[in-house]
């Protein structure tokens, strides 16, 4: 059974993806932080990191951009979304953020997620 580890600081967003992916058969860690995140992944051992940008800028990205460097055999799927235009910017992109061939764009449907999941692990 494949693990993914969902590290997203919404929760409600991390708590619809979990509850989306355990439904499709996966088994699931939660993390609002990267750091919290890596730190359980030490002995969950996913399959599959979903993680999103905001996060990775905010307190993370270094600290996942090693992650990845160490072990380029996990995936990484980042979780892109769209400020408000009172951000004073439409969309924000982390300068550190780890090079990731798979991003969803919030929002996305059940279908694109399993379908970038399914991608990821297959890489």
């Amino acid at each position: 059974m494949k693990k993914i580890l969902i590290i997203e600081d919404d929760a409600l967003v991390r708590d619809s993806v979990s509850l989306s992916l355990e439904s499709a058969g996966y088994v699931v860690m939660e993390a609002a932080t990267c750091q919290e995140g890596l730190q359980r992944d030490k002995y969950f051992g996913a399959s599959v990191i979903i993680s999103d940008v905001v996060s990775l800028e905010n307190e993370g990205g270094e600290l996942l951009r090693r992650f990845c460097l160490q072990s380029p055999d996990i995936p990484l799927i980042t979780l892109m979304g769209t400020l408000s235009y009172s951000d004073n910017t439409q969309s924000k992109t982390p300068t550190a953020m780890p090079m990731s061939p798979h991003t969803l764009h919030k929002p996305f449907t059940l279908d694109e997620l399993l379908d970038t999941v399914q991608s990821a692990l297959a890489h």
